[in-house]
């Protein structure tokens, strides 16, 4: 059977999660390489997870010929620039969010991806497992009526330890970039790309957005998502229509033990939607896609839509 060779790009502490696990999950694919900005910690990283390449330096492993796809996990404000390397070694990759800095960058990117004729994802893992497929497939259902209103949260309590980037504005930091993604990316899959910004407020601490909200108008939905990077955890989909509502608790992170609470025409129920690790359901896609020819998900040009809805708010907040 054909394996999907992944380099990795960045020994980041996503990488665990991110696809170290995953690909021990799934036999289509294989982690045979891994490059950092620190060649030692990309030799330790490689002996600890059994990474058999260890590339002397960025470049290198994205023209290394026994890589098909590079997996770029490095800080926000690099993204754009070693996906566009990779792709022009003809390699297929899959980008960290949030993807680039902004939606120019993004859009490089996908123009120079249709050129080569290489897959390029952005790695919104939540979206792919079960609990938000059903959640997704409710709602085209038809369940709750007509739509009337979206809460979307993503909080998590960050330190400021010496070289976070999220803390840092031009590595790419803030809530909105690191945390809000997840609900914006929630809101456009079942509400659609087009949207007005009625407001957007942040909390500026150390030259990033600490915290944000904004409320979305997506035709006479209101939609309202926040992230803050000083709040305990917490994540959530909240979706109210007119036959009732549904509120899926912990989506962004669903394996580590999620809730599905509903109340439709006066039924409630409750339950927890069992599936892998949304990192091993997103490996599982790409494999789908770049092994088998199965359509993937969502549209080629997603990622430029979700740079595009950032900006956007941004812009509205004044930040």
């Amino acid at each position: 059977m054909k394996r999907l060779r992944i380099g990795l790009l960045g020994a980041a502490r996503i990488a665990r999660a991110g696809i170290v696990d995953p690909v021990a999950a799934e036999p289509r694919a294989i982690l045979v390489a891994v490059a950092a900005r620190d060649p030692e910690r990309a030799a330790d990283f490689a002996r600890e997870h059994g990474v058999p390449i260890v590339a002397p330096d960025y470049a290198a492993l994205v023209a290394h010929p026994e890589v098909d796809m590079v997996y770029v996990a490095t800080p926000p404000a690099l993204h754009a620039e070693w996906a566009a390397r990779a792709i022009e070694q003809g390699k297929h990759v899959l980008v960290e969010k949030p993807f680039s800095l902004d939606a120019g960058d993004a859009a490089e990117v996908l123009a120079l991806a249709r050129v080569r004729g290489v897959h390029v994802f952005e790695a919104m893992h939540a979206a792919h497992h079960p609990l938000f497929r059903k959640v997704a497939a409710i709602v085209a259902s038809g369940a709750l009526g007509r739509i009337r209103h979206v809460t979307a949260r993503f909080d998590v309590e960050l330190a400021h330890t010496s070289g976070e980037f999220r803390w840092d504005p031009a590595m790419g930091g803030g809530a909105l970039m690191d945390l809000g993604v997840y609900p914006l990316a929630f809101c456009r899959r079942l509400l659609g790309e087009t949207f007005e910004v009625e407001a957007a407020a942040a909390m500026m601490l150390e030259g990033v957005d600490a915290s944000f909200s904004a409320r979305l108008r997506f035709g006479d939905v209101l939609a309202e998502i926040s992230s803050s990077l000083t709040a305990p955890v917490l994540h959530d989909l909240r979706i109210e229509g007119d036959r009732g509502y549904l509120l899926a608790d912990r989506i962004v992170v669903p394996h580590r033990g999620n809730r599905l609470e509903a109340r439709i025409d006066g039924v409630s129920t409750v339950e927890e939607v069992p599936g892998p690790t949304s990192w091993t359901a997103q490996l599982g896609a790409i494999c789908d896609t770049l092994l088998d020819g199965a359509p993937f998900p969502t549209p080629d040009d997603d990622y430029v839509h979700s740079m595009r809805a950032i900006d956007r708010i941004r812009a509205a907040g004044g930040w």
